[in-house]
């Protein structure tokens, strides 16, 4: 019974000892505004809000807006999964994936057949993608980002786009 106590308290004393080791490899909330090319209907600028949940996934939303069919000011919202993976030198690679809603102008037809406007209209999206993350200072990144995103619907779509942006840190590390 006394060696069991032993053994409880050496791990227990082990354990507390790695705390804050393990506290300064917490990762804060990001903030990364980006601009884009892509296919048609990719949006062109947006932004992306990171929250981490371990040290190798992160939940992120990302808000997009592009002008859409018709004029219309489409705006599209994700959520996506990212995996980031060992590290390449300086930079941090990662895989992606999420599900999101995204507007779109749905032509109106005239009686006689040609179309006369735009009817604003929503889809549900899936993406899958990644990218790179090199850190530019201690409150800096660089990230890259490569996506492909599929609407579902009767005017569904597929697009795809590369984002550039400077992610940078709110809050405390």
């Amino acid at each position: 019974m006394r060696a069991y106590k032993s053994a409880v308290f050496a791990l227990v004393a082990f354990t507390l000892g790695a705390l804050p080791v393990g506290a300064q490899d917490v990762r804060a909330v990001e903030v990364t505004p980006y601009v884009a090319l892509g296919s048609a209907a990719a949006s062109p600028i947006g932004a992306v809000v990171t929250f981490p949940v371990t040290s190798t996934l992160s939940v992120e939303t990302d808000v997009a807006y592009r002008r859409g069919e018709g004029r219309i000011h489409a705006l599209s919202s994700s959520t996506s999964l990212l995996w980031f993976l060992p590290r390449v030198g300086q930079s941090t690679p990662y895989v992606a994936g999420g599900v999101g809603l995204s507007q779109y102008g749905a032509p109106v037809f005239s009686s006689n057949g040609p179309p006369i406007g735009t009817e604003p209209r929503v889809a549900m999206t899936v993406n899958a993608g990644g990218g790179l993350k090199m850190p530019m200072n201690e409150k800096l990144d660089l990230r890259t980002d490569a996506r492909w995103f599929k609407s579902f619907g009767l005017q569904g779509s597929e697009q795809f786009r590369v984002a550039q942006g400077i992610s940078f840190d709110v809050g405390k590390r």
